[in-house]
């Protein structure tokens, strides 16, 4: 693309181009000439143009709408020095009041052009046109000669025009009809300036020269004609001559070639290839298979180590109600195989002296067990009474208009946070005995004027506690005073009003072993029981204690892995820890059905039958191992023997009697959508 120059005079110094026809100087002359405008877009971008000076104001705006795609009615264009809206019949001259022809313009859209979801986009403006580069260019003053002119600023347009390439020849290719023109400059001078002398040739494009070669590549004999009855002929070294050998039979000349025997090389030497190629990649395979078993064991390797590990720091520093049920099992079996070995070594006076001071340590183990219980109990009750107070003073917020969140201080939060306050100073126990009094007086009075049930046993542990240490007693002596004092705050807190104390009732049920009313949340639950009438303390009396970590992890690959095949049941869903444990331990007998193996922690439940979904009457104990070798099986009869299958067979009609109202609860969880929802990280599996 060539680019040119364009300066833009003053009216003074332009030139003119048409001349008025009846050519009297005394009129005024109109002078065509090029005026810029500036179009400014949403007061912030400029976009250029250069029109005839003769335009109207509504040629220019038909214009300006076809380049930003915008009808002609939506336009609106003003001054950009008054803001005066332009009229259409107003002319470029008429609105250009300056020398250098420049037109600042305000380019708006109307009101309706909302309505209609019509916005200015410049980038549509210079996406689809290529706009003139306008520069100022400053001329200084020329001060020499008498006709010195002083300084100006000359207005240079830009212009990118492309030249039209003429046609200089070409040729069609017969084959697929596609026309070749001969080459040109792709960029050059004006056509004007081009020297055509009329010869359309394609040797007009080649400027070096080629040789060609004509003589033969290589020596042969020639034959040289004299006469016209005698000729002569010249030989040469690479002349071949044939000389007569002797007769050879059809039979010879194939035992000489031996053609059967060079193909029998062929396929033996190829065989060998194949050979070769099949142990190379048979090693590979082999290289490979043993990588990835090397793979498999050390991650099962590491998932143990890691399983161990968290066992141990489990041990060390319990924390769940499932924690000290693994330290009490502990002690459980610990105490279990003492006594075996007591039993085995002594008998009569030694064996009950042994006996007592076994009974010694076990006591001495669950006193320190029940200890770290309640320690870890007083901590958990004080985070979640700071929990509950924090929640208690936080004012009430929601989503308002807008997506705006509006928040609201009632009453109640304040005087939550206010009562906080005295609570947390009433839990320090760092405070001396004049501050203490101060705080037990001010507490006094701040909870006279609350209306609690509570109020009047509270204010007389104040009272108790301000006597004592009136008279100078201990601080060791006052701590079950004051251990008295906190919980009966908390509960004015949490219930400032007896209405609300009157409504704060829990969902309770009574248990029929011990005749307590307990929360609903602690009557454990599995589906072969038909109602929760026994609490989960009397549950942990009826026998030794358990270790349900071990069952959860069985119960926790039995769903991860039916969920991986894609099982159309949810038995596996719907079952609970306390069921896996019936099933091992009273089912199986706490042992696998191949090896006898009784280590728990080694124990799984895998599917009987790969093709149908697991299910109590569709499962089989083994080890890891065992398991994964068993789901390889696709047909059971040829790897069992019969003897075992029926023993396998009868343990599943006991599970079937076991778990007979299992069918019933699968198939409202089924039907009630919710077993589509269910996924591995247990959210939605129902207690």
């Amino acid at each position: 693309m060539a680019r040119q120059l364009k300066a833009k005079l003053p009216d003074t110094t332009s030139t003119e181009v048409d001349e008025v026809e009846d050519g009297n100087e005394e009129d005024d002359l109109l002078v065509l000439k090029d005026v810029t405008v500036k179009f400014r877009v949403l007061k912030s971008q400029i976009v250029t143009h250069a029109y005839p000076n003769i335009y109207t104001i509504e040629e220019v705006k038909k214009d300006i709408s076809k380049k930003f795609q915008i009808p002609t009615k939506f336009l609106i264009l003003r001054e950009n020095s008054s803001e005066k809206t332009l009229e259409d019949g107003l002319r470029l001259f008429d609105v250009c009041d300056n020398d250098y022809g420049i037109v600042d313009m305000d380019l708006e859209l109307a009101d309706s052009a909302r309505e209609e979801n019509i916005r200015l986009e410049p980038q549509v403006y210079y996406n689809n046109y290529s706009l003139p580069d306008i520069i100022t260019v400053h001329i200084p003053a020329d001060g020499t000669g008498p006709e010195g002119r002083a300084s100006r600023d000359l207005v240079v347009e830009i212009e990118n025009q492309a030249i039209i390439k003429p046609f200089v020849g070409g040729y069609v290719d017969k084959i697929t009809k596609t026309e070749y023109h001969d080459a040109f400059t792709q960029t050059g001078p004006p056509l004007e300036r081009i020297k055509f002398d009329g010869i359309l040739s394609r040797d007009t494009q080649t400027v070096e020269e080629k040789a060609i070669e004509i003589d033969t590549p290589r020596d042969q004999a020639t034959v040289n004609y004299g006469d016209a009855t005698e000729h002569s002929y010249a030989s040469r070294y690479t002349d071949r001559v044939i000389v007569a050998r002797k007769y050879e039979s059809y039979d010879e000349m194939t035992k000489r070639i031996d053609l059967v025997g060079k193909v029998t090389l062929i396929q033996r030497n190829f065989r060998r290839y194949m050979w070769q190629k099949l142990i190379k990649e048979s090693a590979a395979e082999w290289r490979r298979l043993q990588k990835e078993q090397k793979r498999r064991e050390s991650k099962r390797t590491k998932a143990r180590q890691d399983e161990y590990r968290k066992e141990c720091i489990v041990k060390t520093f319990p924390k769940t109600k499932q924690d000290f049920d693994a330290l009490y099992a502990q002690v459980q079996m610990w105490k279990e195989n003492e006594l075996k070995q007591i039993c085995e070594k002594y008998s009569g006076a030694p064996k009950i002296a042994e006996m007592n001071m076994l009974l010694d340590k076990e006591v001495q183990l669950l006193n320190g067990i029940e200890r770290q219980r309640q320690i870890l109990q007083e901590e958990a009750k004080k985070v979640r009474n700071e929990q509950i107070l924090k929640k208690l003073g936080d004012p009430v917020k929601w989503v308002g208009y807008n997506s705006l969140i509006i928040q609201m201080d009632t009453l109640k939060n304040q005087r939550a946070r206010y009562l906080t306050n005295y609570y947390r100073k009433l839990a320090d126990e760092t405070q001396g005995t004049h501050e203490r009094i101060t705080l037990l007086n001010r507490l006094s009075d701040v909870i006279a004027k609350v209306v609690h049930p509570a109020v009047d046993e509270l204010e007389t542990l104040l009272n108790r506690e301000r006597q004592l240490l009136l008279c100078n007693v201990r601080e060791a002596g006052l701590d079950l005073l004051r251990k008295r004092q906190l919980p009966l705050l908390m509960d004015i807190i949490s219930t400032d009003t007896i209405e609300d104390s009157d409504k704060k009732k829990l969902n309770t049920r009574l248990c029929k072993k011990c005749n307590r009313v307990r929360p609903t949340t602690k009557f454990p639950l599995d589906t072969r029981q038909t109602s929760a009438s026994i609490c989960e303390r009397c549950i942990d009396l009826q026998g030794p204690a358990v270790d349900i970590a071990i069952y959860r992890s069985i119960l926790r690959s039995i769903r991860r892995d039916e969920k991986k095949r894609g099982a159309l049941s949810s038995f596996a869903f719907i079952i609970q820890d306390n069921d896996i444990k019936h099933i091992v331990e009273n089912i199986w007998h706490g042992h696998s059905a191949i090896s006898n193996a009784t280590n728990r922690a080694e124990l799984r439940l895998p599917r009987w039958d790969i093709a149908n979904d697991w299910a109590p009457w569709n499962c089989i104990c083994l080890t890891e191992g065992e398991a994964r070798s068993h789901l390889k099986i696709v047909n059971l009869e040829l790897y069992y023997e019969r003897s075992i299958i029926q023993s396998i067979r009868n343990k599943h009609a006991l599970s079937k009697s076991a778990f007979k109202q299992l069918r019933e609860i699968d198939q409202v969880f089924v039907e009630s959508g919710t077993w589509w929802q269910v996924g591995l990280d247990g959210s939605n599996i129902p207690n």
